[in-house]
């Protein structure tokens, strides 16, 4: 099979679109004075031979003359630029394979669900928990341009790597109600590994799969937005052309996140069977008053272990570094700070405290925090007199203003602040943690409030957790913006003294 591009052809002498450990061979012709624009090798590993000609390969940014039997291999997500200056044609043998990336995605065994509701709506809401397990070891190692929606047309993820080509026509991440890839369209989806195409107003290939589990559609994905000169009449001198294997890298990439998605739907559905047992065993507990109470006392303990385990990690990393800078008294302060820190939760065994000694407990963390980032760090209270006996879930506060610090703030010479508010509001204490880091968008926001209650094993996942612990349903947690773009966590909880 040949494939015609703007800038030569492919001879394919060998593709195989089903089994991605398959190779794809062929031979590409880049006819005189002609360039392969820079592009993106997504998802697929190459290796290049010269047979022919000569010219110039820019590989990330690194310039190489080649010639005649002159082999190259070149990494998944490499970015790439071929031109020929010779005066007859370049001629390579290239051999590429799409790759499997993370296949071992670890998912917390820890984590609970909501068992009441096996619904659709249970199981769309499952595909924000997803995501987010899959976030971190899966989808922000992917430089291909892509979006998940829901079944509702909402998006749920997408990433910042459209081409400048996108981001100049229609601006798909800032812009997403106006471009024309991003609008729902009806595919006959009853092949859900084939998965659909379709070509973009602006003559951009765009690769549509349905995220089905059970039957049951949760969402989409959609990515690609690349030039194949075939599917388009249209001239862009400015895109890659791109080949058969990019075609097949870019499919082969979007069904590798479509099954880890559906891989963590079923590792819930194995786990909603088994805590259904678990929920006949602990209503045959509940009848003994004591064994039900060191059932809570067992799980507040574990939550508060997940917590601190998660904070000391952060903290040896930080008195690490101050190790090698050779500032010793700053290392001590350090190192006696986290002593009084792991002495609190080792020492109070209440599942709840007085506000104070929470603060003051925050108070032992913010001071290692001081150590590292000294003025460019400040903190600020607004704390109601009456509110400063009330009992609060113990260790519930630090988790949250360590989230900012985590993901919230980034190094930088801006000053980082960050204000903290309780007040007494209609006869609940609103606490109200505020930072100036970096701003959640609309789409991020959305998914962290929605995974919340899905105890997906994030630091805020577990403090919410610990509220539904102490309090049930009679409590309410919230991630938002004000318009000063400063990120707020608020926490509304019952007073009791």
């Amino acid at each position: 099979m040949i494939q015609k591009t703007e800038w030569g052809n492919i001879n394919w002498i060998h593709t195989n679109n089903e089994d991605n450990q398959s190779f794809n061979v062929g031979i590409t012709t880049l006819l005189p004075g002609k360039c392969m624009s820079k592009h993106v090798h997504y998802g697929v590993e190459q290796f290049l031979y010269i047979l022919e000609g000569e010219g110039i390969y820019i590989i990330n940014e690194e310039k190489k003359n080649v010639q005649k039997n002159m082999f190259f291999y070149l990494d998944p997500d490499i970015v790439h630029e071929t031109i020929n200056t010779g005066t007859g044609p370049l001629k390579e043998l290239l051999i590429s394979r799409p790759v499997t990336y993370n296949s071992n995605i670890k998912i917390d065994e820890n984590m609970s669900y909501n068992t009441k509701d096996t619904s659709a709506i249970n199981m769309n809401n499952i595909l924000y928990a997803a995501v987010e397990a899959i976030r971190t070891q899966l989808l922000e190692s992917i430089s291909l341009p892509f979006t998940i929606y829901d079944d509702m047309w909402s998006i749920v993820i997408q990433n910042n790597n459209f081409s400048n080509y996108c981001i100049s026509k229609c601006n798909p991440v800032n812009n997403h109600v106006k471009c024309s890839c991003m609008m729902q369209r009806n595919f006959n989806e009853l092949n859900k590994e084939e998965g659909t195409r379709f070509i973009c107003e602006y003559g951009l290939s765009v690769f549509n799969y349905p995220i089905i589990y059970n039957n049951i559609k949760l969402g989409t994905i959609r990515g690609g937005h690349i030039l194949i000169s075939d599917l388009t009449t249209e001239n862009h001198d400015e895109l890659y052309d791109s080949p058969e294997s990019t075609i097949i890298g870019i499919k082969s990439l979007l069904k590798q996140i479509v099954r880890s998605i559906t891989s963590y739907c079923s590792f819930h559905e194995s786990r909603q069977l088994i805590e259904k047992k678990d929920m006949v065993i602990k209503e045959e507990m509940s009848r003994n008053e004591t064994l039900k109470n060191n059932l809570y006392i067992i799980n507040d303990k574990v939550t508060n272990l997940r917590i601190n385990h998660h904070f000391l990690f952060n903290t040896l990393n930080s008195i690490a570094s101050m190790s090698l800078s050779g500032d010793r008294y700053d290392l001590y302060n350090s190192i006696i700070n986290l002593s009084k820190m792991f002495r609190y939760t080792m020492t109070v065994d209440l599942k709840f405290v007085t506000l104070d000694s929470e603060i003051e407990y925050l108070e032992t963390y913010l001071n290692l925090q001081r150590l590292r980032y000294g003025r460019e760090l400040e903190i600020h209270y607004d704390i109601a007199d009456n509110m400063k006996a009330i009992k609060v879930p113990f260790n519930f506060i630090q988790p949250i203003v360590e989230n900012a610090f985590t993901h919230g703030f980034v190094p930088s010479d801006v000053k980082k602040v960050i204000r903290i508010s309780v007040q007494d509001v209609k006869n609940k204490a609103v606490i109200t943690i505020v930072n100036n880091g970096v701003p959640l968008n609309d789409i991020t926001r959305n998914r962290v409030n929605k995974g919340l209650s899905r105890n997906t094993g994030h630091g805020l996942s577990l403090v919410y957790e610990k509220l539904e612990s102490a309090y049930k349903s009679e409590f309410n947690m919230d991630i938002s913006s004000n318009f000063n773009e400063e990120t707020n966590v608020i926490v509304e909880i019952p007073i009791v003294y």
